[in-house]
């Protein structure tokens, strides 16, 4: 133990307001005093990360406390204690931030979960450098993402640093407007991520972002994964319910639904203008949800029922079906001059609630078809039987 130490604390534990504060810093000191560095580091974590320490100021206490015994702090632990002092050096000098990730690298070089945390810290105050509302250096930080991305899949397991990078690559995606990607980034950090560690402001911030990310992002089709997450639960007593039905609109392929919604979505600009986009997309959920509800052996669209049900003319229908054909969404084949298109395949979907109950009933119809065609069978062979 460093006198330099012990005159921080002492003098931390004198100037702090408030008698719950000095509490905290008397718990600090004895565990530090006792030498028990594993209660005294989360203790550290902990109250960087939840600003329970009040105005602290976090560089001095790395300089004068923590750096006194960061040898003997876990090196994953020490790297998540150094990104909120980063972020703190960052409010006045970004560049001495930079700096201080850097040299906490030579400490954390031998553990690799560590350096990935503190890689994913220094994208995270990247992503802070921006001008005219754009990112600064995209290409500097995409290039960094991947370098993380590299060390990250070669970890086993989910650790720790698996949601903060997450995070960090889903925030860098929505920043770059890639709404696709940012949907499937944002649901692996929801996946890692402890939900009991989100506020309830961020949760309803998660589910709207998401919630536009899935409607514009190019080739999303598979609605039901997130109308299964918990997340979506914020939207229902807040003033985006409206999304969450478009959402289940959108799942169903119910044209009507969405568009009785229009006078909430076409609110936003980016829906409004991206409307036609939208209900092609729509369009496309329509037909799998038209061609799931029939039973396997009879999956025969007309051409009249689809331009009935997209709600599109006559004449764009074969459009429709090869798109969605292209896409993968459905394989089958077109008949031009009966006018049916034959489905024999459907991609594969996490369903919601009623999706399944309807599935349940085709499988119980099935297995009465199959009973009365074993009963028939057995019927026949009692009379073959007599015969022989």
């Amino acid at each position: 133990m460093s006198e330099r130490a012990e005159k921080y604390l002492r003098q931390q534990k004198t100037t702090a307001q408030g008698a719950a504060l000095q509490d905290k810093w008397s718990e600090v000191e004895q565990n530090y005093q006792k030498k028990l560095w594993h209660q005294l580091t989360e203790q550290i974590r902990s109250y960087l990360e939840t600003d329970a320490l009040g105005a602290v100021n976090m560089k001095e206490m790395y300089d004068n406390f923590i750096q006194d015994f960061e040898h003997r702090i876990n090196t994953l632990q020490l790297a998540m204690i150094c990104i909120p002092i980063a972020h703190y050096i960052y409010k006045s000098d970004p560049a001495a931030a930079f700096e201080f990730l850097k040299r906490r690298e030579r400490v954390c070089s031998k553990d690799k979960t560590a350096m990935i945390r503190l890689y994913t810290g220094e994208i995270e105050l990247k992503l802070k450098n921006k001008v005219n509302g754009q990112l600064e250096n995209p290409v500097e930080i995409r290039q960094l993402l991947e370098k993380t991305q590299e060390a990250l899949d070669s970890v086993t397991g989910v650790t720790p640093v698996h949601a903060p990078f997450y995070k960090a690559s889903a925030e860098y995606l929505k920043e770059t407007r890639n709404h696709a990607a940012y949907y499937r980034e944002a649901l692996r950090y929801l996946g890692c991520e402890n939900q009991d560690n989100l506020s309830d402001s961020t949760k309803l911030e998660q589910a709207v972002l998401l919630g536009f990310a899935a409607l514009l992002g190019e080739n999303v089709f598979n609605f039901g994964e997130l109308l299964a997450h918990p997340i979506l639960k914020s939207l229902e007593d807040s003033q985006y319910k409206w999304l969450l039905d478009v959402l289940l609109a959108f799942n169903a392929g119910d044209i009507p639904k969405f568009k009785s919604l229009s006078s909430h979505w076409t609110q936003w600009s980016d829906l409004k203008n991206a409307e036609e986009f939208i209900m092609n997309k729509l369009r496309l959920l329509c037909i799998m949800e038209m061609a799931v509800g029939r039973p396997s052996k009879g999956r025969y669209l007309t051409f009249d029922e689809i331009a009935r049900k997209a709600q599109v003319a006559d004449k764009e229908v074969e459009f429709i079906v090869m798109r969605a054909l292209s896409k993968n969404l459905i394989n089958g084949s077109i008949n031009q001059v009966q006018r049916i298109v034959s489905v024999t395949w459907v991609q594969p979907r996490v369903l919601s609630i009623e999706q399944i109950k309807k599935m349940r009933q085709r499988i119980t119809q099935w297995q009465e078809e199959v009973d009365a065609m074993g009963k028939i069978v057995e019927d026949n062979a009692k009379e073959i039987l007599t015969k022989a």
